[in-house]
């Protein structure tokens, strides 16, 4: 397979987007593993790097098809526009930005440009959107701009720790309303398929937690077990709802390949509270792969070069992973073989490759 070719977005010019991309690409063997490919300003990625007092290089291509290897490459989505950068401030101009260059990252991963895309953090309150919804978040806003009829997952991952979340970011009053059964199954299922394609875990196992402390409420008994054991018996090995407090507490999370929290909250908390600097967020249950490190804009360190770079790193090696995975095991099902039948008829055994055809 050839080197995996990643773009990257340059998220909120004003927080610490190009700092950790720089950091990150400044050391030179990252450029071994991956094409990188970055969705910015070139003048804008100057000014931060002189800030930085930063080492890393970049050359400026027309277009993702034109990166170079053992290189980081960088499309400019401004042409000659100067962008104004506030350091640690919120503003509509960087909101733009970030919107801009998501976008033309995103229309390059659906062309199949791109092989994954890493996105650097933003603020959505600073982000307007052509038909004035309110952003919710780039995994919401990756999942509509596909246009697919598919519903993504958010998982927090850290080598062999994986949180996913039955619901997104709410006002706790809201979430026992998502708590159905056919949500579950649904995450449930992208779960254990993603487990299986997209981290290579041929039988996966996952956990399940409850939503009421001690699980002892009726979404607990009408909801989540039902759904638990149903689709248990369809071959996903998943088991629950589990008390978070004492599945965490006993350290129960070593014995899965993943674990199904029902809120933010519940299923973040823990991982944070283990691996906040190394944390990367992954969109699953889509086309295409996307990563982003478990941060914000931290926009009180913007520009102080004091952000650890760990998470952006693990995201870059996640998206890498991720797609050498997803080849592998499409490539392991592309021509599977017939399943072969012996027929007795009279005294002699007729093989035969496909027995549904011959009764057509």
């Amino acid at each position: 397979m050839e080197k995996i070719k990643i773009g990257i977005t340059h998220g909120d010019i004003n927080g610490v987007g190009y700092e950790l991309i720089l950091k990150t690409f400044e050391a030179e063997e990252m450029t071994s593993i991956c094409t990188p490919v970055i969705y910015g300003s070139p003048k804008t990625a100057t000014y931060h790097r002189k800030a930085l007092e930063c080492q890393t290089n970049f050359q400026v291509v027309d277009s993702a098809e034109q990166a170079k290897h053992n290189s980081v490459n960088m499309v400019n989505c401004f042409g000659e526009e100067e962008l104004k950068i506030d350091l640690g401030q919120a503003t509509e101009e960087a909101g733009k930005a970030a919107r801009i260059s998501l976008d033309c990252a995103l229309a390059d991963l659906k062309e199949g440009k791109l092989d994954a895309l890493v996105t650097a953090p933003l603020n959505n309150s600073t982000i307007c959107q052509e038909n004035g919804e309110t952003f919710k978040g780039q995994t919401a806003y990756i999942e509509q701009q596909l246009g697919e009829d598919r519903k993504s997952l958010k998982i927090f991952v850290s080598n062999n720790l994986r949180i996913a979340l039955a619901t997104d970011k709410m006002p706790v009053s809201e979430i026992p309303a998502h708590i159905n059964k056919e949500s579950i199954a649904e995450k449930l299922v992208i779960l254990h398929n993603t487990l299986k394609r997209d981290f290579f875990i041929d039988n996966p196992r996952i956990a399940v937690l409850a939503l009421n402390p001690h699980a002892e409420g009726k979404e607990e008994q009408e909801v989540i077990a039902p759904v638990v054991d149903e689709l248990f018996k369809r071959g996903v090995r998943c088991v629950g709802p589990y008390a978070a407090e004492e599945f965490f507490g006993a350290g129960n999370h070593h014995r899965f390949d993943a674990i199904l929290a029902m809120y933010y909250d519940q299923g973040v908390s823990a991982f944070k509270a283990w691996l906040m600097d190394e944390g990367v967020n992954y969109t699953a249950g889509l086309s295409v792969l996307r990563t982003a490190p478990a941060m914000g804009v931290s926009y009180d360190m913007a520009g102080k070069n004091k952000v650890d770079e760990q998470a952006f790193r693990q995201a870059i090696y996640t998206a890498v992973d991720m797609a050498h995975n997803r080849a592998r095991f499409d490539q392991e099902r592309s021509n599977p073989l017939k399943r072969l039948y012996f027929e007795k008829r009279d005294d002699s055994d007729k093989l035969k490759l496909n027995q549904d055809e011959e009764k057509q």
